[in-house]
């Protein structure tokens, strides 16, 4: 009995075969360096350095201090005299203890969120920003309990005390 084997011709890559090979390796490159770029930005983020704080001459931070605490009665006579709501009260505090903060430290706060505010490390900061965040972001029922006035208060106190 004769057996005949035929012999298949051997495997061959086609041009498209390597070619999706390499696309799909430039591409998991790709990705790789972004995931590692990402997380090396992340970690320069949190290991930032504070940017350095300007103190102005004791002069010009008199007449700072000055300023607001003008800005911050007038803020107050106008929540007593009911032309403000207690939310938008607040806010326009927000805005001058931010703007106060930004004259008086160079320091500008006005676009930074709380936690990074507090990274910063200035104590009477902190004080400021747990006046005002809550009642100016959070809904109705969690500010009840604060007064604006006291809150005001305090805030000139931090303000009058700012060295």
């Amino acid at each position: 009995m004769v057996t005949t084997v035929s012999l298949q011709p051997p495997f061959e890559y086609y041009w498209w075969v390597v070619l999706i090979a390499f696309l799909l390796a430039a591409a998991c490159i790709a990705i790789f360096v972004y995931v590692i770029r990402k997380l090396l930005k992340i970690e320069g983020f949190i290991r930032k350095k504070n940017p350095a704080i300007h103190v102005p001459p004791p002069r010009k931070l008199y007449e700072i201090k000055n300023d607001y605490t003008e800005q911050m009665e007038r803020l107050a006579a106008t929540y007593a005299n009911r032309q403000i709501d207690k939310r938008a009260a607040y806010q326009r505090l927000s805005l001058q203890i931010r703007g106060f903060v930004h004259e008086a430290t160079g320091l500008n706060v006005e676009n930074y969120t709380k936690s990074e505010i507090k990274a910063f490390g200035i104590r009477q900061l902190d004080r400021l920003m747990e006046e005002y965040y809550i009642p100016e972001f959070a809904e109705d029922e969690r500010s009840r309990d604060k007064d604006f006035m006291s809150s005001c208060n305090k805030a000139l106190g931090v303000v009058r005390a700012w060295s």
